[in-house]
Order: structure tokens, then C-alpha cells, then sequence
């Protein structure tokens, strides 16, 4: 019985609205059947009415006690019930203890797990008056309904058809403020009922409850020693042996951090469908089991595409293994990793994407899921790619500007002490480009200006860098040199190519180039050394002359 009773708390708080109580409060048997329709249960009065022990009542061994006319009209409802999910109301009849057979109310309700799966039936069995004739006084069958509720660990109470309490059990007794004396012919709404609910409940109990509405459903906050409190409660009749109804009896579960939960779920549920950031939810095995609309419009995958497969599909390729090792390393030891990677769409275009991977574990502290959020950082790294290259080049020419310079020379350093190597610097000045600029304008000493940096990078090799440092002045580094006289050939062709004439519009003009050449580690191992010493050099070569190269050091 007390299995019975808690079931049909669970059931209660999982929202069975099918779940009531018998008509009849005389020999009332509950019982419990499974998703077969097989008994489980059976109350622990099954055995003072029936004859029949418990234990021989379990799967259909209570048919035993079941008029042997009656039992395939039964079992076809029973098969029924359990096939539709719904619940199963009959008349048979019952064999009695004594021997005699009485006709029985059957009466049955689906149940369901919180998750919304069948799981059974549940029900009561209630002996009729031609069973009892002569049999028990008002007073006497009232009791008896009472002496149940009493047994019931949950919230019970008992009213009569103007809303005052007759009957409260002690679980109830124990969340009111009130003794149990105070309760009793009390109103219940004015009693219980928190003052914004009371206009609700009013609209059921409103000082006459009409049978013809029971049985029924509502929730509501009551008030309790520990404050307000959401309850969930079931209204039946409580009839007598002549099927006369006597009073009202409600069994009440408190619902309040179920309804929270519930309200988290649905609020959960509507950022996961409204966001605008893709999100993914797997198994602990990391087979998707949930996308929101915001994945299928990024990725280009349905929903029907994606669940039951890996977040693999994804994968760009552009990563390694060990990225992705490192990646699954951090989740399982910290719980979460977020950082940038390259994603493919169903299409097989690419993207970036920012995502963020947390686990989520059961109560047990298990992994039993893993969420993913992520999106489209296409445009931002586009305008990061715009702002880097603001930053690190030349506007005019495209060219690596002062600032790339330097951590171009800072790399060519640290590789030449790691690798014993040489590298020259070749600072380049134009010659006479001043006078050019002012006589044709700057508009087309813009564009000498680009002409001078194609020619100069048509003559490095993919592992140097050419950069202008601003007006008329540019920088050659050249990287792995065996000896100088490397440097000074390569500075030959760049004075050769920058002394053929240029044409731009309909002008024809002529400029030439003075360069100075810093060897390191030969001559100077500081980049700022290495752009002075290259720079004296410069200007040596313009003062000796001009369209000439000269070096700091030694050509050795």
C-alpha cells in the first residue's frame, strides 16, 4: 500500500491529471498494473476483502477472484486501456471472502513517467451497496475515508459542498499555521488559499461545489508555515454505500520546485530555439541529439541531417588531431573550452566560427551530455584582417610599414643567432624624388611610389621582406646570405630596376636609387643598430654621388 501511495504521489507530481481517487470510500482496493496490464500492486486490504493473499494477486493471479463470466469482458477492456494509454471504467463481479460475489466499480487511469511515457495503470476497485446491504452507518463510511486519508503521504483533505474543511490529514495539518481543531469547519479558501489565487479557486469552490463538476484539477499557492507554496490538487467525491455524495476530497501535492524547474525547462527551451547563436546538445557518447534553428541556418544541416551524428560533420579539415586532442583534454579536465575554429558548411564552404563546449552532468556527477555554442566570426575577423593590416602596412603601397619592420628584423635576428646564419639590410632613398613630386604633383608621385614597390618586390625571393618606411625611403631585408658580396649583387639589380624610366599617364620620368647595406652579424646585432648603420650607409652612397650602393662595414 504504502509503494501504492507513493506512486501515486509520483504520478501527482508528474502531472497525471488522470489520477483520482474511487467513488466510493467503502472497501476501496487500489492496485497497480504495468505497461502489459499485469498487476504490481495491491493494497494491503485486498487480502480482508478477496481472501486472496497479496502475493497471489500479482500479475494475473487476482483474475482468481474475478467471476469467471466476467473475466474475458476484463481482460479485453484491461488490453484496451493499456493499447489506447487511457484509462478503463467497468462492472464485474468480485468473489468476497465470504464466499458470496459482489459487484465491483473498476476504475483505471493511465500513468505516465515525468517524461510523458506510459508506464501503466493505476486504479481502484470499490465494492457496491448491494454488497453492504444493511451494512455501515454515514458516520461509520465517513470514517473510513478519513482513516485513508490519513494513510496518505501527501496533502488530504476533506470538505463539505460549502467549502469548510471537515477533515485534514496530518501531512496537512503539519504545512498549515493553524492546530487541527482551528481547521475544521474553517473555510478553505479563506484559510489556505494565498489572496492572489483566491479569485481562481473561488471560481470551482464558491460557497456550493457542485458534484456535476468533480472530479477535477487545479493548482494554486497556499499559504504553509514555510510560506507560499505551489500545490497541485486532485478534487473527488466521496460518495456513500448508496452512491450519495457526502463531501469532497482533495489530495494535494506540492508542485513548487517542479513548477520551477518546468518554467526553467520552457525558458531554457525558448533561448535555445530564439537565439541567434547556433547551439548543438549531444549524448555523452557525442551523437547530437538537439540543433536550434540558428545551427541549420549557419551549417546549411536540418535538423533531420544532423541528429544522431557526430559534430565531426562539421570539421573543416584545417585543423590537426592534436588541436582537437588538446581540445577534448581541456573539456574533460576543466568542463569547457572556447576558442576560434574553422568549420564547413553542408556546402563545403568555410567559415570561422567562435565556439564554446561545456559538459553537463546527471546527479550522479556522470557526463551526460555535452552543449556547444557557436557562430559566425566571418566579418569580424574580416575587419580584424582590415584593422591588422591598418596597422602593420603601408596604405599606399602595401607594403610592411615601420612597425612590421621591426618584428620582421626581430625575427631575422633570433633565427640568425638560433641557426648561425647572415641576413643584410638594404635602406634604399630615391634620388631627386622630391623634385619629381613637386614639378608632376603628388597624385602621380602616388603611383611612382607603387611602381617602386612592385620592382622592388619583383626582385627579393619569397623569404625576404621589402617595407617602406614612409615618404621616398624603403627596406630590403634579405634573409640567409652566405657572404656580403650576396647582398651587394641584389642591391645592383634593385639600383637597375629602379633606374628604368616610369610611365604613368601620358609621363615619362626618370628616378634612380642610393642604397646602404648593414650586414649582421658582421657589422651590428640590434634592428634599431642595424637600421642606423644602413641609413649612414644610404647616405654615403647619395653624398659619393648618387645612384650608388655602399656598405657600413667591410665587403667580406
Amino acid at each position: 500500500m504504502e509503494r501504492v501511495q507513493s506512486l501515486a504521489h509520483d504520478l501527482i507530481e508528474a502531472g497525471n491529471e488522470h489520477f483520482r481517487i474511487a467513488a466510493q470510500p467503502a472497501r476501496i482496493l487500489f492496485w497497480l498494473a504495468d505497461t502489459c496490464g499485469d498487476c504490481e500492486l495491491v493494497s494491503s486490504n485486498w487480502t480482508d476483502f478477496t481472501g486472496q493473499k497479496a502475493g497471489d494477486a500479482l500479475g494475473q493471479g487476482w483474475l482468481d477472484v474475478v467471476m469467471v463470466q466476467d473475466r474475458a469482458q476484463l481482460l479485453e477492456a484491461l488490453r484496451l486501456g493499456v493499447e489506447a494509454q487511457q484509462g478503463v471504467h467497468l462492472r464485474y463481479r468480485l468473489l468476497l471472502a465470504d464466499g458470496r460475489a459482489c459487484w465491483v466499480q473498476h476504475d483505471a487511469a493511465a500513468r505516465f513517467l515525468p517524461s510523458g511515457k506510459f508506464n501503466g495503470l493505476v486504479g481502484t476497485i470499490t465494492g457496491e451497496s448491494d454488497a453492504h446491504a444493511g451494512g455501515v452507518a454515514l458516520e461509520q463510511a465517513a470514517q473510513q475515508v478519513f482513516d485513508f486519508l490519513n494513510d496518505i503521504p501527501m496533502a488530504a483533505v476533506a470538505m463539505g459542498f460549502d467549502g469548510s474543511v471537515v477533515h485534514c490529514n496530518q501531512v496537512m495539518s503539519a504545512l498549515c499555521k493553524r492546530n487541527d481543531a482551528a481547521l475544521l469547519g474553517q473555510s478553505w479558501i479563506d484559510l489556505h488559499v494565498s489572496p492572489e489565487c483566491r479569485a481562481q479557486v473561488a471560481s470551482l469552490v464558491d460557497g456550493n461545489i457542485a458534484p456535476s463538476v468533480l472530479p477535477a484539477e487545479i493548482e494554486y499557492q497556499i499559504e504553509t508555515r514555510d510560506g507560499s507554496r505551489l500545490f497541485r490538487w486532485h478534487l473527488t467525491l466521496i460518495r456513500n454505500f448508496d452512491g450519495e455524495p457526502i463531501s469532497i476530497a482533495m489530495l494535494g501535492s506540492d508542485i513548487t520546485q517542479w513548477r520551477r524547474m518546468v518554467d526553467h525547462l520552457r525558458l531554457t527551451a525558448q533561448v535555445f530555439d530564439t537565439s541567434h547563436e547556433a547551439m548543438v546538445i549531444t549524448d555523452r557518447n557525442n551523437r547530437i541529439v538537439s540543433v536550434n534553428d540558428a545551427f541549420t541556418v549557419l551549417t546549411g544541416y536540418s535538423r533531420e541531417d544532423a541528429l544522431g551524428k557526430n559534430p565531426s560533420i562539421l570539421q573543416s579539415g584545417r585543423h590537426t588531431s592534436e588541436f582537437y586532442q588538446t581540445m577534448w583534454k581541456c573539456i574533460a579536465e576543466q568542463g569547457h573550452w572556447r576558442g576560434e575554429v574553422w568549420d564547413r558548411r553542408k556546402d563545403h564552404s568555410f567559415y570561422p566560427k567562435f565556439l564554446a563546449i561545456s559538459v553537463i552532468r546527471d546527479s550522479n556527477g556522470e557526463v551526460s551530455n555535452y552543449a556547444a555554442i557557436f557562430y559566425d566570426v566571418t566579418e569580424r575577423k574580416a575587419l580584424e584582417d582590415k584593422l591588422d593590416r591598418l596597422a602593420h602596412y603601408d596604405a599606399l603601397t602595401g607594403l610592411p610599414n615601420r612597425m612590421l619592420l621591426q618584428d620582421r628584423l626581430e625575427q631575422a635576428i633570433a633565427v640568425g643567432e638560433r641557426k648561425n646564419q647572415k641576413f643584410a639590410l638594404l635602406f634604399i632613398d630615391l634620388d631627386g624624388f622630391k623634385l619629381v613630386n613637386d614639378r608632376v604633383g603628388h597624385p602621380t608621385g602616388d603611383e611612382v611610389l607603387k611602381a617602386v614597390a612592385q620592382r622592388l618586390q619583383a626582385v627579393i625571393r619569397g623569404m625576404d621582406t621589402v617595407a617602406r618606411l614612409g615618404g621616398d625611403e624603403f627596406v630590403i631585408i634579405l634573409a640567409d646570405i652566405r657572404h656580403a658580396q650576396d647582398a651587394g649583387l641584389v642591391a645592383e639589380k634593385v639600383v637597375d630596376s629602379l633606374s628604368e624610366p616610369y610611365l604613368v599617364g601620358a609621363q615619362t620620368l626618370a628616378l634612380s636609387a642610393s642604397i646602404g647595406v648593414s650586414i649582421y652579424p658582421n657589422d651590428v646585432q640590434k634592428a634599431d643598430e642595424l637600421l642606423r648603420t644602413a641609413d649612414e650607409a644610404m647616405y654615403q652612397a647619395k653624398h659619393g654621388g648618387k645612384r650608388q650602393v655602399r656598405f657600413y662595414g667591410s665587403v667580406g
